[in-house]
């Protein structure tokens, strides 16, 4: 079957780095059109005066949802080259106090999303001799209390070299992009009102935690360099297996100590 238009989606792109992606991707050549998915609403609207981009309202952590998005686009005559997984959410909360709804939610965006939206579009990507590339974060090297993102990202990673090696029997190649901070409103969500917090068992460690990590946050990085990097891997002939950009220095110290070590650290820290 000819390819008629090629396109590239990008998930979560109505956020700080969704809608650097979709300013860097109309710098690529080869490429008619620009699939800016979200699950707000207002994505439909963001990019309605761009005939290029197609701002469309779908949630990753829906099967339904990405397929309805496959069957839009095919309707269209448009197939997916490349997928830039970017949709995330970011949490404060004890993993040990954690509920089945919250528990759903994150690993839903963060880590069923990506994997899903391969497999539907998985066709397109064949077709094409598509590129996959995946936003982790450089927080898999440090998975500590409190922050069930790390693990969520852990599990992206995991699922990512399963699909790496079947996507390359194939001729599709998969990217890993590891940030330390970069400078979006996810850092926003680091704070957390107070009578949220005083609702946990471990009230006055996580409060503590909080402002350590408020402190550690690190030098944050502009979203249009992330997009940057991005941009020369899906352009590099043979890309990196993982691009690290902005890795943070206490992060990369304390994961390479015993795990014992670190959590005694941790636990010392804290209280």
């Amino acid at each position: 079957m000819a390819i008629d238009k090629t396109a590239i989606l990008i998930t979560g792109a109505a956020g700080g780095l969704g809608r650097a992606f979709v300013e860097m991707a109309k710098t690529l050549p080869g490429i008619d059109f620009i699939i800016a998915t979200d699950i707000l609403e207002e994505v439909t609207e963001m990019f309605s005066s761009e005939k290029k981009v197609l701002g469309i309202r779908m949630d990753v952590g829906s099967e339904e949802s990405i397929k309805n998005v496959k069957n839009q686009l095919g309707g269209q005559g448009i197939s997916v080259k490349y997928i830039i997984n970017n949709a995330g959410i970011f949490m404060f909360k004890p993993v040990s106090e954690i509920t089945e709804e919250l528990l759903d939610k994150i690993l839903k965006v963060n880590t069923y999303g990506s994997v899903l939206t391969v497999s539907v579009f998985l066709d397109d990507l064949i077709k094409t001799g598509g590129r996959v590339i995946q936003i982790s974060s450089h927080g898999v090297k440090f998975p500590t209390l409190f922050q069930p993102y790390p693990a969520s990202k852990i599990a992206l990673e995991a699922f990512s070299v399963s699909m790496k090696q079947e996507l390359g029997l194939v001729g599709v190649d998969l990217v890993l992009i590891r940030s330390g901070a970069i400078n979006t409103s996810l850092l926003n969500d680091v704070n957390i009102p107070d009578t949220e917090i005083e609702k946990s068992r471990y009230a006055k460690y996580l409060k503590k935690f909080i402002s350590i990590a408020q402190k550690d946050v690190g030098k944050t990085i502009e979203p249009e360099a992330v997009a940057n990097i991005v941009k020369r891997a899906l352009k590099a002939g043979r890309p990196k297996r993982i691009y690290n950009i902005n890795p943070n220095k206490t992060i990369t110290l304390i994961s390479s100590l015993p795990q014992g070590l670190t959590d005694a650290l941790i636990r010392r820290t804290v209280k």
